[in-house]
């Protein structure tokens, strides 16, 4: 499984680059069908397309190796001599270079448009996320409802397993998903142990490693509320690095909840206290008259 998934990883990462190859090797073969009517002065226009896209698609790495690319393949196949990365005119010197400068500012500007609108994107998918996630817990009366729907949400989002467990006045689990989900006595230390000190625990984390899930602590304003548990049947870790921000955020939103359920649940004990109290008044009061001496 690890095998494979280095494989893929690599394979994804080298192929903007051939791609990239490519399409420079496409540009040289329509340079070669105009320079013969056009001549060489109208064939580095052909590579700079090619460097928009390059870095448009796949970023300033390969944009930088399509001017590269660019430069050496105008040089190699239309100045003179022919096939050499000689230049022999000094007019095809300035023009190597030039189309060297402009293509790599170009894929810079390229690059960095990719990076903005990558960045737009994850940003409005992250939101999305949360805002979802939120809705779904506005609907939920009781902690142990926030719990399940949080558990099913970050199941699907991370495609990993978890489960939520209480604080008080020990960790117990309130929620899990897949249901049949179970601790070890090392993950339990784990969960216990995020909840003290209000940082993550377990594994991937630098407090308790060894333990088969990975706990992050639920804190509201006050308190820590409980632990939310991660983990992966294969074992690897549940969370990557640059999902932390999101799963922050989620557990932010799961920590709302829990508040929320929990002010609701003390309104309406203090609502029944008071209740009960109005009407051991009137039945107080009632007797009062009864015993009054009657005149």
């Amino acid at each position: 499984m690890v095998r494979s998934i280095r494989r893929t990883t690599s394979v994804s990462a080298v192929r903007p680059y051939v791609e990239t190859l490519t399409m420079v090797a496409a540009s040289t073969l329509v340079g070669a069908l105009v320079e013969p009517g056009w001549g060489n002065s109208a064939v580095d226009l052909i590579y700079l397309p090619t460097v928009l896209a390059a870095a448009g698609f796949y970023g300033l790495g390969p944009g930088i190796v399509a001017a590269i690319a660019s430069a050496l393949s105008f040089n190699y196949y239309f100045t003179q001599p022919i096939h050499t990365l000689r230049i022999s005119n000094a007019e095809d010197v300035a023009t190597v270079g030039l189309l060297f400068l402009v293509a790599l500012v170009t894929s810079q500007l390229a690059a960095r448009m990719r990076a903005q609108a990558l960045a737009a994107r994850t940003s409005a998918a992250r939101n999305a996320t949360i805002a979802g996630l939120a809705h779904q817990l506005l609907s939920c009366s009781s902690d142990a409802q926030s719990a399940q729907v949080a558990c099913r949400e970050l199941s699907r989002l991370f495609d990993c397993n978890a489960v939520m467990l209480s604080s008080d006045p020990t960790p117990k689990l309130i929620a899990a998903k897949p249901t049949q989900a179970s601790l070890t006595p090392s993950d339990v230390v784990a969960a216990s142990l995020a909840i003290e000190t209000g940082q993550p625990a377990g594994r991937g984390t630098s407090a308790l490693s060894a333990a088969e899930w990975a706990f992050y602590p639920i804190r509201s304003a006050s308190s820590v509320l409980g632990a939310l548990g991660l983990a992966r049947d294969d074992g690897r870790q549940a969370v990557l690095p640059d999902q932390r921000n999101l799963l922050e955020s989620l557990i932010d939103q799961v920590a709302l909840a829990l508040e929320r359920s929990r002010l609701e649940t003390e309104a309406q004990e203090f609502a029944r206290v008071r209740e009960e109290d109005r009407i051991r008044s009137v039945l107080l009061s009632t007797i009062g008259q009864d015993l009054e001496p009657r005149v």
